[in-house]
């Protein structure tokens, strides 16, 4: 017998940049906080964020953007505390960036009809009645050290971060990719990417970019980080 599955994380990431404190995504949630998301995608198994966060040492009150890659449930399920009468941001001081096409693309009932499941009303619908939403319409610098820059065909308004600090420079790409071997095969199309021409297109782009710049890449579902190695001129994911 043999084990032949690719087992899929949902990561995050904090990222510090000139006093700002980040987080990329907020992951798949908890029972508590993204019920169908949890159900369907990790057999009622609660995520590990905010207890990741606490061991790392990281305050949610400390956290003042959240930028999501993306608004599918695997990524914005520990949006919001609903352990109250009124739900209320996880992350109290921070605003919630994310690309408007994304945010028209998955309003109800577009969220169920995608997934088959529902979560926006637990982990978005919030955020906008308490007003901390702050949609983005392009590329747009975070700060002078970290741009969110476009990355569409995984969905509408997919999105990654591409810093430059201390002479390194590091992609942090959501779902561009969801496996080391789309490192490879970027024309590999995964079954939940929205527009499939153009999801290859983005994944083309950002390897030759990687490429270029020997950039440190990121991304939510392969974890830890890599860069691109090239054997016998062909495109490999290494983990650092």
């Amino acid at each position: 017998a043999h084990f032949d599955c690719y087992v899929v994380r949902s990561d995050c990431y904090v990222v510090r940049s000139e006093g700002r404190t980040i987080l990329v995504d907020t992951g798949a949630g908890s029972m508590a906080t993204n019920p169908g998301t949890v159900t369907a995608f990790a057999e009622g198994v609660d995520g590990r964020l905010l207890l990741d966060l606490q061991e790392a040492g990281v305050n949610k009150a400390d956290i003042d953007t959240v930028f999501f890659t993306h608004l599918h449930p695997d990524h914005v399920g520990w949006n919001v505390n609903n352990d109250r009468p009124s739900p209320v941001p996880a992350f109290p001081n921070a605003k919630y960036v994310f690309h408007q096409d994304d945010w028209e693309a998955f309003r109800p009932p577009r969220d169920s009809e995608v997934f088959g499941l529902t979560f926006w009303e637990e982990t978005l619908a919030p955020l906008e009645v308490a007003g901390v939403t702050e949609p983005l319409s392009g590329e747009q610098a975070i700060t002078s050290e970290i741009t969110a820059i476009l990355t569409p065909g995984h969905t509408p308004g997919s999105m990654s971060l591409a810093i430059d600090s201390g002479g390194q420079k590091a992609l942090v790409m959501g779902d561009v990719f969801h496996g080391p071997a789309q490192v490879s095969e970027p024309s590999w199309v995964f079954a939940f990417d929205a527009d499939p021409d153009t999801a290859v297109q983005s994944r083309n782009r950002m390897l030759d970019r990687a490429q270029a710049e020997n950039a440190i890449m990121a991304m939510c579902h392969i974890t830890g980080f890599g860069r691109i190695v090239l054997q016998a001129g062909r495109r490999y994911w290494q983990g650092l």
